[in-house]
């Protein structure tokens, strides 16, 4: 069956969000992978300010850990939570410059509203690399410090 009659087939017996819920599980990465709430084996706490920041109230992560980074927009303006290797925070920077009003719910980033407090849980498990940068890629706000670097400890 070829890919598109395979999605068109999906799509209209209405499993097209299984489906995509279970590549969303199971997408993997160098620096770890989405993982289940009822997974975490520990909370961080992550406010996105105004001030171009994102202030963590840890920044411990060892490898094999699961974390649930639960993320609040404590500003007026909106902001994201993005986690990647150096590399992929360039290239999404550059998605972002773009088409600056995208909206995002991918496994690794989340947009967030002004007020709003969202939840990313990712294990750091199987690392193939352990050197990551969060990062908020709203037009500008990178460029004006709204990154942190961190190496995953082994």
């Amino acid at each position: 069956m070829k890919f598109h009659t395979f999605i068109a087939t999906v799509s209209l017996t209405g499993l097209l969000p299984f489906y995509a819920a279970q590549a969303h599980e199971m997408q993997s990465f160098a620096f770890g992978s989405p993982a289940k709430a009822s997974a975490a084996t520990r909370t961080i706490h992550v406010k996105a300010t105004d001030q171009m920041r994102l202030v963590f109230d840890s920044q411990d992560i060892r490898s094999g850990d699961v974390v649930k980074f639960i993320v609040t927009n404590t500003g007026v303006l909106p902001h994201e939570f993005g986690l990647a290797d150096e590399a992929g925070q360039h290239a999404h920077a550059q998605e972002m410059a773009q088409m600056p009003n995208m909206m995002h719910d991918d496994p690794n980033v989340m947009t967030l509203k002004p007020g709003e407090t969202k939840t990313l849980v990712w294990s750091f498990k199987h690392l193939r690399q352990h050197k990551l940068m969060f990062a908020c890629n709203v037009p500008g706000h990178f460029q004006s410090g709204m990154f942190v670097r961190l190496t995953v400890k082994k």
